[in-house]
């Protein structure tokens, strides 16, 4: 569902290896997302969404609040076209920095 990884200097990617966040997977997305932050310490975050090809209000409101734990501290990167419709359409893009790619969601910090 998740893989992480530490990229040093405090920021950690998690890549969603799921393709479609909906409501049904909400809830376990987001406890193994928190679980990761507290166990690991996170306070930069990359959500790699490569792998998403479709996501509903639900998985939007884990983004939403994961961004409000770290203190604005989350990126989103490499939607495709269609999440990143999504996101734009909901506003999200004005709360949370999107990047079209993890090594450019990186370098933002």
């Amino acid at each position: 569902m998740i893989e992480i990884k530490d990229q040093g200097n405090g920021v950690f990617i998690i890549h969603i290896k799921m393709s479609e966040v909906h409501t049904l997977d909400v809830p376990e997305l987001k406890e193994k997302l928190q679980k990761a932050i507290i166990d690991k310490g996170i306070k930069k975050l990359v959500l790699d969404l490569s792998e998403v090809k479709m996501i509903t209000s639900s998985g939007i409101g884990i983004f939403l609040n994961i961004n409000q734990s770290l203190k604005s501290g989350l990126r989103l990167a490499s939607p495709n076209a269609e999440v990143q419709k999504v996101l734009e359409l909901t506003k999200v893009s004005s709360v949370i920095k999107i990047f079209d790619t993890v090594d450019a969601a990186i370098k933002s910090f």
